[in-house]
Protein backbone atom coordinates (compact mmCIF):
# COMPACT_ATOMS: atom_id res chain seq x y z
CA UNK A 1 0.00 0.00 0.00
CA UNK A 2 1.20 3.65 -0.78
CA UNK A 3 1.97 5.73 1.94
CA UNK A 4 -0.10 8.92 2.05
CA UNK A 5 1.40 11.89 0.33
CA UNK A 6 1.99 14.95 2.77
CA UNK A 7 1.63 18.19 1.26
CA UNK A 8 3.19 21.49 2.56
CA UNK A 9 0.07 22.94 3.57
CA UNK A 10 -0.52 19.33 6.09
CA UNK A 11 3.00 20.48 7.47
CA UNK A 12 2.34 23.84 7.96
CA UNK A 13 -1.05 22.64 9.79
CA UNK A 14 0.34 24.58 13.22
CA UNK A 15 1.43 27.95 12.01
CA UNK A 16 -1.48 29.85 12.90
CA UNK A 17 -2.34 30.40 16.41
CA UNK A 18 -5.44 33.03 17.62
CA UNK A 19 -3.96 35.12 18.57
CA UNK A 20 -2.34 35.56 14.98
CA UNK A 21 -5.63 35.14 13.41
CA UNK A 22 -6.56 38.22 15.90
CA UNK A 23 -4.04 40.36 14.49
CA UNK A 24 -4.50 39.85 10.78
CA UNK A 25 -5.76 42.26 9.04
CA UNK A 26 -9.41 42.77 8.39
CA UNK A 27 -11.44 39.89 6.48
CA UNK A 28 -14.89 41.77 6.21
CA UNK A 29 -17.07 43.24 4.03
CA UNK A 30 -19.32 45.28 5.26
CA UNK A 31 -23.29 44.70 4.58
CA UNK A 32 -24.28 48.65 4.75
CA UNK A 33 -26.64 47.73 7.00
CA UNK A 34 -25.36 48.87 10.75
CA UNK A 35 -27.89 46.15 12.81
CA UNK A 36 -26.22 43.14 10.07
CA UNK A 37 -22.54 44.68 10.50
CA UNK A 38 -22.72 44.50 14.72
CA UNK A 39 -24.17 41.37 14.45
CA UNK A 40 -21.19 39.64 12.11
CA UNK A 41 -18.39 41.28 13.84
CA UNK A 42 -18.19 44.10 11.30
CA UNK A 43 -19.22 42.27 8.11
CA UNK A 44 -19.80 39.27 5.90
CA UNK A 45 -16.58 36.98 7.14
CA UNK A 46 -14.62 35.67 3.99
CA UNK A 47 -14.42 32.19 4.08
CA UNK A 48 -18.35 32.35 4.32
CA UNK A 49 -22.09 30.91 1.85
CA UNK A 50 -24.55 33.37 2.40
CA UNK A 51 -27.80 33.03 1.36
CA UNK A 52 -30.29 36.46 1.09
CA UNK A 53 -33.68 34.97 0.83
CA UNK A 54 -37.01 36.37 0.29
CA UNK A 55 -39.75 37.63 -2.13
CA UNK A 56 -38.83 39.45 -5.39
CA UNK A 57 -38.55 43.25 -4.79
CA UNK A 58 -37.67 42.47 -1.21
CA UNK A 59 -34.16 44.18 -1.66
CA UNK A 60 -32.01 40.69 -2.28
CA UNK A 61 -30.26 42.32 -5.44
CA UNK A 62 -29.66 45.62 -3.46
CA UNK A 63 -27.47 44.50 -0.91
CA UNK A 64 -25.66 41.91 -3.46
CA UNK A 65 -24.97 45.05 -5.59
CA UNK A 66 -23.77 47.17 -2.33
CA UNK A 67 -22.08 44.48 -1.27
CA UNK A 68 -19.81 44.71 -4.62
CA UNK A 69 -18.80 47.93 -3.68
CA UNK A 70 -18.30 47.43 0.15
CA UNK A 71 -15.99 44.72 -0.87
CA UNK A 72 -13.58 47.45 -2.42
CA UNK A 73 -13.31 49.90 0.13
CA UNK A 74 -9.91 50.90 0.61
CA UNK A 75 -7.94 49.18 3.23
CA UNK A 76 -6.59 52.97 4.97
CA UNK A 77 -10.37 52.99 5.55
CA UNK A 78 -10.48 49.86 7.25
CA UNK A 79 -11.85 47.63 4.14
CA UNK A 80 -10.43 45.08 1.97
CA UNK A 81 -9.40 47.19 -1.26
CA UNK A 82 -10.82 44.15 -3.35
CA UNK A 83 -12.96 43.24 -6.27
CA UNK A 84 -16.08 41.18 -7.49
CA UNK A 85 -17.40 38.85 -9.51
CA UNK A 86 -21.13 39.20 -10.01
CA UNK A 87 -23.25 35.91 -11.66
CA UNK A 88 -26.86 37.30 -12.99
CA UNK A 89 -28.98 34.31 -13.37
CA UNK A 90 -31.60 36.24 -13.95
CA UNK A 91 -30.83 39.09 -16.61
CA UNK A 92 -31.67 41.22 -14.03
CA UNK A 93 -28.97 43.25 -13.46
CA UNK A 94 -28.54 47.17 -13.99
CA UNK A 95 -25.51 49.08 -14.50
CA UNK A 96 -27.29 52.85 -13.38
CA UNK A 97 -28.60 51.32 -10.16
CA UNK A 98 -24.86 50.03 -9.35
CA UNK A 99 -23.95 53.78 -10.34
CA UNK A 100 -26.87 55.55 -8.15
CA UNK A 101 -25.21 53.31 -5.25
CA UNK A 102 -21.20 53.55 -5.91
CA UNK A 103 -21.80 57.35 -6.28
CA UNK A 104 -23.51 57.24 -2.37
CA UNK A 105 -20.10 55.55 -1.28
CA UNK A 106 -18.14 57.83 -3.13
CA UNK A 107 -19.93 60.83 -1.33
CA UNK A 108 -19.31 58.97 1.79
CA UNK A 109 -15.54 58.38 1.59
CA UNK A 110 -14.79 61.67 -0.44
CA UNK A 111 -13.03 63.13 2.73
CA UNK A 112 -11.27 59.50 3.35
CA UNK A 113 -10.71 58.79 0.77
CA UNK A 114 -10.83 61.14 -2.45
CA UNK A 115 -9.37 58.71 -5.22
CA UNK A 116 -12.13 56.56 -4.21
CA UNK A 117 -14.65 56.93 -7.38
CA UNK A 118 -17.90 55.85 -8.04
CA UNK A 119 -16.63 55.06 -12.21
CA UNK A 120 -13.02 53.13 -10.89
CA UNK A 121 -15.90 51.25 -8.43
CA UNK A 122 -18.03 49.98 -11.43
CA UNK A 123 -14.72 48.62 -13.46
CA UNK A 124 -13.93 46.15 -10.40
CA UNK A 125 -17.06 44.48 -10.62
CA UNK A 126 -16.21 41.57 -13.26
CA UNK A 127 -20.44 40.69 -14.94
CA UNK A 128 -21.15 37.07 -16.26
CA UNK A 129 -24.74 36.38 -17.87
CA UNK A 130 -25.64 32.85 -16.70
CA UNK A 131 -29.11 32.33 -18.59
CA UNK A 132 -29.32 28.68 -17.97
CA UNK A 133 -27.41 26.01 -15.31
CA UNK A 134 -25.35 24.67 -18.14
CA UNK A 135 -23.82 28.11 -18.46
CA UNK A 136 -24.69 28.75 -14.45
CA UNK A 137 -22.57 25.26 -14.22
CA UNK A 138 -19.64 26.77 -16.24
CA UNK A 139 -18.94 29.78 -15.02
CA UNK A 140 -18.44 28.58 -11.27
CA UNK A 141 -16.26 25.50 -12.42
CA UNK A 142 -14.16 28.05 -14.12
CA UNK A 143 -13.95 30.53 -11.52
CA UNK A 144 -10.33 29.15 -10.54
CA UNK A 145 -8.88 30.42 -13.81
CA UNK A 146 -10.44 33.64 -13.28
CA UNK A 147 -9.23 34.52 -10.18
CA UNK A 148 -6.28 33.22 -10.77
CA UNK A 149 -5.87 36.07 -13.11
CA UNK A 150 -7.69 38.23 -10.48
CA UNK A 151 -6.43 37.32 -6.91
CA UNK A 152 -7.75 40.44 -5.72
CA UNK A 153 -11.37 39.24 -6.26
CA UNK A 154 -12.90 39.06 -2.75
CA UNK A 155 -16.50 38.22 -3.41
CA UNK A 156 -18.90 35.83 -5.49
CA UNK A 157 -21.97 36.79 -6.34
CA UNK A 158 -24.76 34.68 -7.82
CA UNK A 159 -28.12 36.01 -8.36
CA UNK A 160 -29.77 34.16 -8.56
CA UNK A 161 -28.84 30.42 -7.65
CA UNK A 162 -31.98 28.85 -7.44
CA UNK A 163 -33.56 30.59 -10.34
CA UNK A 164 -31.98 28.28 -13.09
CA UNK A 165 -31.60 24.93 -10.55
CA UNK A 166 -35.75 25.12 -10.75
CA UNK A 167 -36.18 25.08 -14.46
CA UNK A 168 -34.88 21.76 -14.40
CA UNK A 169 -37.91 18.81 -13.80
CA UNK A 170 -35.45 16.66 -12.96
CA UNK A 171 -35.67 16.95 -9.03
CA UNK A 172 -32.66 14.12 -8.84
CA UNK A 173 -30.61 15.90 -11.52
CA UNK A 174 -31.51 19.58 -9.95
CA UNK A 175 -30.16 18.05 -6.23
CA UNK A 176 -26.95 16.23 -8.36
CA UNK A 177 -25.56 19.84 -9.94
CA UNK A 178 -26.71 21.50 -6.52
CA UNK A 179 -24.07 19.63 -4.84
CA UNK A 180 -21.80 19.99 -7.30
CA UNK A 181 -22.30 23.33 -7.39
CA UNK A 182 -21.30 23.77 -3.45
CA UNK A 183 -19.02 21.27 -3.62
CA UNK A 184 -16.68 23.49 -6.29
CA UNK A 185 -17.84 26.99 -4.26
CA UNK A 186 -16.18 25.37 -1.08
CA UNK A 187 -13.35 24.20 -3.03
CA UNK A 188 -12.51 27.62 -4.32
CA UNK A 189 -13.32 29.21 -0.60
CA UNK A 190 -10.05 26.71 0.24
CA UNK A 191 -8.06 27.55 -2.51
CA UNK A 192 -8.63 31.60 -2.58
CA UNK A 193 -9.48 33.53 0.10
CA UNK A 194 -12.97 35.17 -0.74
CA UNK A 195 -16.89 34.98 0.27
CA UNK A 196 -19.89 33.45 -1.32
CA UNK A 197 -23.24 35.55 -1.48
CA UNK A 198 -25.85 33.68 -3.17
CA UNK A 199 -29.90 34.37 -3.69
CA UNK A 200 -32.97 32.01 -3.17
CA UNK A 201 -37.00 32.36 -2.96
CA UNK A 202 -39.41 31.48 -1.06
CA UNK A 203 -41.77 28.89 -2.15
CA UNK A 204 -44.70 26.26 -1.41
CA UNK A 205 -43.82 22.98 0.11
CA UNK A 206 -46.54 20.44 1.42
CA UNK A 207 -45.80 18.52 4.34
CA UNK A 208 -48.68 16.48 5.95
CA UNK A 209 -51.01 17.85 3.86
CA UNK A 210 -50.53 21.09 4.99
CA UNK A 211 -48.69 23.96 2.67
CA UNK A 212 -45.57 26.15 4.29
CA UNK A 213 -44.02 28.40 2.82
CA UNK A 214 -39.92 27.41 2.39
CA UNK A 215 -36.90 28.52 1.09
CA UNK A 216 -36.43 26.89 -2.36
CA UNK A 217 -33.74 24.28 -3.08
CA UNK A 218 -34.22 22.37 -0.17
CA UNK A 219 -33.12 21.00 3.57
CA UNK A 220 -29.88 20.41 2.13
CA UNK A 221 -29.06 22.97 0.49
CA UNK A 222 -30.04 25.03 4.18
CA UNK A 223 -27.00 22.44 6.04
CA UNK A 224 -24.58 23.95 3.34
CA UNK A 225 -24.90 27.12 4.09
CA UNK A 226 -23.58 29.62 6.69
CA UNK A 227 -26.06 32.03 7.60
CA UNK A 228 -28.66 33.10 6.13
CA UNK A 229 -30.66 36.74 6.10
CA UNK A 230 -34.38 37.15 5.49
CA UNK A 231 -35.43 39.76 3.99
CA UNK A 232 -39.23 40.63 4.51
CA UNK A 233 -42.07 43.26 2.54
CA UNK A 234 -40.42 45.88 5.32
CA UNK A 235 -36.75 47.20 5.99
CA UNK A 236 -36.75 44.24 8.36
CA UNK A 237 -34.05 41.50 8.15
CA UNK A 238 -34.30 38.15 10.22
CA UNK A 239 -30.89 35.76 10.57
CA UNK A 240 -31.60 31.96 10.94
CA UNK A 241 -31.39 28.67 9.03
CA UNK A 242 -34.98 28.51 9.21
CA UNK A 243 -37.81 31.04 9.97
CA UNK A 244 -38.59 29.72 12.70
CA UNK A 245 -35.67 29.68 14.47
CA UNK A 246 -34.73 33.45 12.96
CA UNK A 247 -34.34 36.63 15.08
CA UNK A 248 -34.90 39.88 14.03
CA UNK A 249 -31.72 41.83 13.73
CA UNK A 250 -32.50 45.32 15.09
CA UNK A 251 -30.36 48.29 15.34
CA UNK A 252 -30.07 48.07 18.95
CA UNK A 253 -28.50 44.48 19.06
Amino acid sequence: MDSPTVSSETLNLFDNSCWDISQSTTNKILTGNNALDSFFGGGISLGQVIELIGNSGSGKTQMCLQLCLNVQIPKHAGGLEGSALFIDSRQDFHPDRLLGLAQELEKQYKHKEPEFKALEMLKKIHYVRCPNVVQLMATVLSCHRHLVDHPDIKLIVIDSLAFSLRMLEDGARRYELLLELHESMRRLQRQHELAWVVTNVLTHRCIKERFHVEPALGDQHSHLINERIWFSGTSERYLGKSWRTSRLIKEAD
